[in-house]
């Protein structure tokens, strides 16, 4: 239409106007003129203008800055502190792909003996997932107390119980979520896992390339009745463990129907350092122009070694 418009002046094109609609409405008693002096509508059509995308820049940077507040009250939801001892070292890796996030992770001393932790991913982006994410927080029970007592729920337990109630949520819009929580013994160092439709965990131990610790489980939110299985792996000194999203993903590996799945090169450079620096070149890994901007997604890594 505009290149259409370049070749007409405002008096030719409101007398083409005019005429079109005295056509569609079969009358000839319409008078075909300017109705208003063609400079005066320029000038108010510029101001209009100006007017509307004054309005829409506004909106958009209150968007923006609710946006960014919400960013930082979901961080808030996130531990301030890392249960690290003399034994345990834990770092992690935060970074949403746009102001709020589909991922959220937890690291708990639940009593003096056990660790919880986990990374928990919503399908999809932006606040309905940035929400559900708070949801997940609240829904997900470590323990359960009665009278001065307490029980630590082994972790099929949590999977099961943090899907019935997010079954039972009944949310709008389909929204399902993904997890992987862990259970350390930080005396014996037995770690006890399980997963829902999550990436498998992946031990790093020295000397042996980089294994991901399969266990079968489905999405949460789906089948209420669904069952949740765990298993058990002993840890060692200079262990380490990483639990992930799946944002992280292409940044550790990928898989190939022939071989299974494949530790990226780069990945693979980094998993002698101490899991602070490693976390950290892994920051700087994820941050690299290697994925397309269309295709970024929300990255969240919680890693432990055994020291």
């Amino acid at each position: 239409m505009a290149s259409t418009m370049e070749s007409f002046s405002i008096d030719e094109l409101w007398v083409r106007i005019s005429v079109n609609l005295a056509y569609r409405q079969r009358s000839p008693a319409i008078t075909v003129k300017p109705a208003i002096p063609p400079k005066y509508m320029q000038r108010v059509y510029k101001n209009k203008l100006a007017e509307q995308l004054c309005m829409t820049g506004a909106l958009v940077d209150n968007l923006t800055e609710q946006l960014r507040l919400a960013g930082l009250v979901q961080q808030d939801f996130l531990p301030t502190q890392l249960p690290s001892t003399d034994r345990i070292r834990w770092a992690t890796v935060f970074l949403p792909a746009e102001w709020v996030s589909g991922d959220i992770y937890h690291v708990v001393r639940i009593d003096e003996q056990y660790i919880g932790f986990y990374v928990a991913d919503v399908v999809g982006h932006g606040m309905p997932a940035a929400l559900l994410t708070i949801f997940l927080k609240q829904a997900l029970v470590m323990r359960e107390t009665v009278e001065n007592n307490y029980r630590i729920f082994s972790p099929a337990e949590a999977m099961k119980s943090l899907n019935v109630r997010m079954s039972s949520q009944k949310l709008s819009g389909y929204q399902f979520a993904t997890c992987c929580y862990c259970l350390l013994n930080a005396q014996t160092l037995q770690l006890t896992y399980a997963r829902a439709g999550h990436p498998y965990p992946v031990l790093i131990r020295p000397g042996e390339k980089p294994q991901q610790l399969e266990v079968r489980g489905s999405l949460l939110g789906i089948f209420k009745e669904a069952e949740y299985i765990q298993h058990a792996i002993q840890l060692q000194p200079r262990d380490k463990l990483l639990l992930y999203s799946d944002g992280a993903e292409p940044f550790i590996g990928s898989f190939n129907d022939q071989i299974g799945f494949r530790f990226d090169e780069e990945f693979l450079k980094i998993t002698d350092l101490p899991i602070g620096e490693m976390l950290d070149k892994f920051r700087v890994l994820a941050q690299s122009p290697k994925i397309n901007p269309s295709e970024v997604d929300d990255i969240t890594v919680v890693g432990l070694e055994i020291l």
